[in-house]
């Protein structure tokens, strides 16, 4: 072999061995946190606040941007809008009085179309209609990606574009229209002006900063505190 091909070689491995390893932690993560999902609803109490999503919502320090209000953290990393439907009953067994729902961005990442997105997020809404009286349900648009953070952030956006994130955006807000509920839009909130991740808003073009989720927390406050 020659020099460039160890190289390459060498650089091939070492990603499947990251992969490798990523898809193991979000496995586990996944695990742990459906079995502490059960443990909590075993002692939680109806008519609060759920958020539910991916990583976007498990990654978010809810409870601390909003310390006086309960809100139960039902966020996974790696879920799909499939994932997600096979997982409701547990947020049901909660019924919460108001529950903010984002998800999708890890479909587009696995080249399912937006139009499939939001027909799956339709689907999670009428089950959570069905059995949770008088749910007020808040849709969180998806947020934009950057390639250019880090250099590994083409890596971890994968094939989520930001063309695909606003198509699937604007079928959502469609949905939202015809289901008469709260749609909020946070990708220009977080957007710099080309319309991507802003650069201080993301770890690494996909996830979000410190800074970012209190940005977010912010323009999420009057819709958490009203009754």
């Amino acid at each position: 072999m020659t020099p460039l091909e160890i190289v390459l070689v060498s650089v091939l491995g070492a990603l499947v061995i990251v992969a490798a390893i990523y898809l193991f932690v979000v496995h586990t993560n996944k695990i742990n946190r459906l079995e502490i999902f059960e443990e909590v609803n075993e002692i939680s109490k109806p008519g609060k606040i759920v958020f539910l999503g991916d990583s976007l919502i498990d990654f978010f320090p809810i409870q601390d941007f909003f310390p006086g209000v309960k809100i139960y953290n039902r966020g996974i990393a790696g879920d799909t809008t499939k994932d997600l439907l096979k997982r409701l009953d547990n947020v049901i067994e909660l019924q919460p009085s108001k529950l903010f729902l984002q998800i999708g961005t890890n479909d587009l990442a696995k080249l399912i179309r937006p139009h499939k997105v939001v027909s799956n997020i339709s689907k999670i809404i009428n089950h959570l209609e069905e059995n949770v009286p008088n749910i007020e349900i808040i849709c969180i648009s998806l947020f934009p990606v950057s390639y250019i953070k880090k250099w590994l952030s083409p890596l971890i956006v994968g094939a989520r574009t930001n063309k695909k994130l606003l198509q699937t955006n604007e079928l959502l807000k469609k949905l939202c229209e015809e289901k008469h509920i709260k749609y909020l839009d946070f990708y220009t909130l977080l957007a710099d002006k080309k319309g991507r991740l802003n650069r201080l808003y993301t770890v690494e073009g996909l996830h979000i900063s410190g800074k970012g989720y209190a940005v977010i927390a912010k323009a999420l406050l009057p819709y958490v505190v009203e009754k």
